[in-house]
């Protein structure tokens, strides 16, 4: 990249100067020429092409989420062989600056910037979108004393195979020393935000990370087997119930951390008292967007809803020509990655085909299907558990509960769980179809898959020893029946190699 190139369609962005740089690319400073305002726009280096449409689905997934603590998302596109994101443009300095500058941060700061850091992964967690990368780097601290939550979705995603790419230099969603174990073994969730949180507040408050180290895996190893030492050994004014949330956010068990963002927002919250000034860093003066913020929180409506009169008409049935298409205009948007206008298409047809066609129709369970399909790609898992679910007992009543697509719900459903943070309910959900398809052969496709997604979704339950033992029977067993061919085998390799390394190194 350089200055002057333009970007996008009509030659819309020009880029004006690089403002960061990382191992998977470089922010630069842009201008819009049609609007006249400054912008920031990320790329970011793909090598691998089977990551492109990962990338696409994920700038596409985050452009929804509107939230003042978040750089809002404008475009995305391609430019000599990267990736970019067209965004906001925030005046600030980076967290992991401001520790330059300060060297730790007042209590009462700290408090507060992991508390708006919370406040946004609250709306966040709810779709469920997992940030993957927060460090000290990834938050920008204005001069206001608001916080913006950078890069988040930014990164591509990478799955459970793509382990040994983070280790080895060719891009990684997270950073070593502020990542939690389950995320490194290849399932993320929302714990994994909190743990990493937990290391943004231990820095913040004490100067230094959690478990330094020479080497990634190195660093690794001591976040996977090691405690922490509590802040109150390093700094003696740190309230106990801070120092305790800490620990809690660390824990390696995602089960042990607390439940969500809300309630470490509300118990931060209790540590924001005074702020003193950070010279050039925050200023003193209150800007208009806290008064607006101040006025907003005053909103209270009491007393009942007025009654709104509404002239229904008719309801107008759709035909079975009339399904078909819709089906096909939404798997049309959904290729294009317009996932929320195909479900919203899916959606609105789903009972007007039902009360048209009947619950038996397999038009009418296609429609079911694809909505629950499209849900699930575009991220939104809260929605995607209960459509499957509902998939998969209404055909088991007409197909019988191994028919094949009754299986794959039932599986999708449990994966659904497992993105919501639900490990457990996931583990129960695969271990229930596993005890099910017991009867059937032992190499069937549907159940290597499953015993592979359950010793991984242990893995992020903090079960590693079990895990492992589990990849390795099931290893063993593909290449003897198989050898190399099979494609399971490299990706277990991989991730058994890794394991290994990160207890050993």
């Amino acid at each position: 990249m350089r200055r002057g190139d333009l970007l996008g369609e009509r030659e819309r962005y020009e880029l004006d100067q690089a403002i960061g740089r990382g191992g998977m690319g470089e922010v630069w400073r842009a201008y819009d020429r049609f609007l006249d305002r400054r912008l920031a726009v990320k790329f970011t280096r793909v090598s691998d092409e089977s990551l492109v449409a990962r990338f696409e689905q994920e700038a596409r997934s985050t452009a929804w989420f509107e939230h003042p603590g978040v750089p809002t998302v404008y475009d995305f596109g391609s430019h000599d062989g990267c990736f970019y994101l067209v965004m906001q443009y925030v005046e600030g300095m980076t967290v992991d600056h401001v520790l330059d500058a300060e060297e730790k941060l007042p209590t009462s700061w700290a408090a507060l910037i992991g508390a708006q850091v919370c406040a946004v992964l609250n709306v966040a967690h709810r779709r469920p979108l997992v940030h993957r990368d927060l460090k000290p780097s990834n938050l920008m601290l204005c001069p206001d004393g608001s916080l913006k939550v950078l890069d988040f979705g930014a990164a591509v995603g990478l799955g459970p195979g793509d382990v040994r790419r983070t280790t080895t230099g060719l891009g990684a969603p997270y950073t070593p020393g502020y990542t939690a174990m389950e995320q490194v073994y290849g399932s993320p969730s929302p714990q994994s935000d909190l743990y990493s949180l937990g290391c943004v507040l231990y820095e913040t408050l004490t100067g230094r990370q959690v478990f330094p180290g020479t080497t990634p895996y190195e660093v690794m190893r001591r976040h996977e087997d090691e405690d922490p030492t509590p802040i109150g050994h390093l700094r003696h004014d740190v309230p106990p119930g801070l120092d305790a949330l800490v620990l809690q956010l660390l824990a390696k068990q995602p089960g042990d951390r607390p439940p969500n963002a809300d309630e470490v927002y509300q118990r931060l919250l209790e540590f924001v008292s005074t702020l003193e000034p950070l010279p050039g860093i925050v200023d003193t003066v209150v800007p208009a967007a806290h008064l607006y913020a101040s006025a907003v929180s005053r909103i209270q409506i009491t007393g009942p809803p007025t009654p709104v009169t509404r002239i229904e008409e008719p309801a107008r049935l759709p035909t079975l020509d009339a399904v078909v298409q819709a089906r096909a205009e939404a798997g049309g948007l959904a290729d294009e990655g317009r996932y929320t206008q195909a479900a919203e298409l899916l959606s609105d047809l789903t009972e007007p085909t039902r009360l048209a066609l009947g619950d038996e129709d397999p038009e009418y369970m296609g429609l079911r299907l694809d909505l629950a399909d499209v849900l699930f790609r575009g991220g939104n898992y809260r929605r995607a558990v209960h459509a499957y679910r509902a998939a998969a007992v209404a055909l088991a009543e007409w197909h019988g509960p191994d028919d094949p697509i009754v299986l794959t719900c039932r599986e999708q459903e449990a994966i659904c769980q497992a993105h919501l943070g639900a490990t457990g309910t996931a583990l129960n959900r695969l271990q229930e179809l596993l005890d099910d398809l017991s009867g059937g052969s032992p190499y069937d496709p549907v159940t290597l898959r499953i015993r592979e997604r359950t010793a991984r979704l242990k893995l992020a339950a903090g079960d590693t020893d079990q895990a492992r033992k589990e990849l390795t029977e099931l290893l063993d067993d593909l290449t003897n029946r198989y050898g190399d061919d099979h494609p399971q085998t490299d990706g277990l390799r991989t991730l058994l190699h890794d394991l290994t390394q990160a207890g050993t190194d």
